[in-house]
């Protein structure tokens, strides 16, 4: 039977996990008049409602995980200041465990190994667990791996760590949580905002690693070890504090949303009765469902098999190989710019991470208003390039620390762009984790080809990087070809969908 607009606030069953979206959006079978009919008043109260809701989640939950892939970014990133933190008084994390520069790029390399390996499987977990429960377990598992660190005495001490903490960091990335909670159109600017964290981190990283350097010697520490011991402590507190703070899932987040808000969500993510459907029928499917089903796995081959899947792979690998190479080298690449001590280093790392950071904001925002990714991501990449050839071929310093400011702000968009872009090529929990997962996972092999054979990898390459600078350059340009195929190629789709009446297309 078709359910009617209910006049006043409907009460939800214990029992029940959604609200059902009906009763607020009209049958499309026998209600289209009543839809027509709607007056103007009412039109502009469901405007307000959804405002309000859209300004609480963005208050709850964006924030939120901001601070926690900061934090993320920073324990991450940290071994990069480490390694130059008081070195001219021979305190820095290299010469105090003896690791040579080969070493340190297969500590950081193991770090991805692991990240990649682990990364599906922990996106499937969560989009089948309390998501905001799986969040919280990779932030305190991921911070005592930080903590632990600081006890740093040899290269294999180096080697166990950080492959420890690429294991229980995978799944972290925050597109898929992002989709429970935002319609595809308004995935980017969410996911822009989190990512925000990363140039944010690097540039507080110049400031707080050029102030524990002042405490370098204290308690019998050396000032890298303060690094670890702090970053990994404070990064506990938040993952604890997550398991109480975060939402999980809309349909379990009764006491953070009203029963209007429920159905008013439902009817946002949902956006004809046929979808609503096809969810529900999901829902009734999960419980009888193990973590790792056959379903999953099966949804785990579709994505490989789809040669959709493999130009995302190759669209987020670029951005994220150049991305990888700005937090872990930008220290480097600043010292080899002139003569400068370690704490004026790390003060001349901060500004390319705040314009980068800025961009990331402004054209974030502006993709999803536009409801367009791939215009946004040609542009980045052409100016990303641009950067690079300016940075490794201009004389002036300044010109190439300008150049630097442009590779950070063409290259730190382009991250979020392509990831939201991924998750809007699925619709159903399974399909954007496994989507996501497998993106993100072969996307990270650009931060291990990074670690192994770029900058401090490629000795012979130093001081001026060209050749790094450029493998990078053309990796941004190789991201802009794909972001055309892809525009082209779902465009095209868009035209199929069209004729089938379906009302969900793929965005551009």
């Amino acid at each position: 039977p078709t359910l009617t607009k209910s006049s006043g606030s409907i009460p939800i069953s214990e029992d029940i996990q959604w609200p059902d979206v009906r009763q607020r959006i009209p049958s499309t079978n026998g209600n289209n008049n009543n839809n027509a009919n709607m007056n103007d008043e009412q039109k502009q109260k469901e405007l307000l409602e959804e405002k309000a809701l859209l300004r609480k989640l963005d208050l709850r939950i964006v924030p939120w995980i901001f601070i926690l892939y900061f934090l993320s970014v920073q324990d991450r990133a940290n071994v990069g200041y480490a390694m130059t933190m008081n070195k001219q008084e021979g305190h820095d994390l290299a010469t105090t465990a003896n690791l040579s520069g080969r070493e340190n790029n297969i500590g950081l390399g193991l770090f991805y190994v692991a990240y990649i390996a682990f990364e599906v499987p922990s996106n499937l977990i969560m989009a089948r667990v309390n998501p905001c429960y799986w969040i919280a377990r990779i932030m305190i598992t991921w911070s005592i791996v930080t903590g632990c660190m600081a006890t740093i005495s040899q290269a294999w001490h180096f080697y166990f760590l950080r492959f420890l903490l690429g294991v229980f960091e995978a799944g972290f990335w925050p597109a898929y949580y992002t989709t429970l909670w935002y319609r595809p159109n308004e995935i980017s600017s969410r996911i822009g905002v989190t990512y925000l964290a990363g140039p944010t981190s690097g540039a507080f990283g110049g400031l707080i690693s050029a102030a524990i350097q002042l405490i370098d010697t204290k308690g019998n520490l050396y000032g890298w070890q303060w690094l670890f011991l702090i970053s990994g402590v404070i990064s506990v507190i938040f993952g604890v504090i997550t398991i109480f703070y975060l939402p999980s899932k809309p349909e379990t987040s009764k006491r953070f949303l009203t029963d209007e808000q429920l159905i008013l969500i439902r009817q946002r993510l949902a956006s004809t009765e046929e979808e609503h459907e096809q969810q529900e029928q999901q829902q009734q499917q999960q419980p009888n469902k193990s973590i790792f089903s056959k379903g999953d796995l099966l949804q785990v081959k579709t994505q490989l098999l789809d040669y959709k899947v493999w130009l995302f792979c190759v669209l987020y690998f670029t951005p994220v190989m150049a991305a990888t190479s700005l937090g872990y080298f930008i220290p480097r690449i600043v010292q080899e710019l002139g003569t400068y001590d370690s704490i004026h280093v790390s003060l001349m790392s901060i500004p390319p991470y705040v314009f980068g950071g800025i961009m990331v904001y402004i054209v974030t925002r502006l993709s999803d208003h536009l409801e367009d990714r791939g215009w946004f991501i040609i542009g980045c990449s052409t100016a990303a390039f641009t950067g690079f050839a300016i940075l490794s071929f201009a004389q002036p310093i300044a010109a190439r620390y300008f150049g630097l400011m442009i590779v950070a702000g063409g290259t730190y968009p382009t991250v979020p762009l392509s990831m939201a872009w991924t998750a809007n090529l699925r619709e159903d929990a399974v399909g954007v984790a496994s989507a996501t997962g497998v993106v993100s996972s072969m996307g990270n092999f650009g931060a291990l080809v990074c670690t192994f054979a770029l900058y401090s990898g490629w000795t012979s390459d130093a001081p001026r990087y060209v050749g790094s600078n450029m493998i990078n350059g053309g990796a941004m340009l190789l991201a802009g070809v794909c972001a055309t195929i892809l525009k082209l190629r779902l465009g095209s789709l868009n035209k199929q969908i069209d004729q089938t009446g379906r009302s969900r297309k793929y965005l551009l």
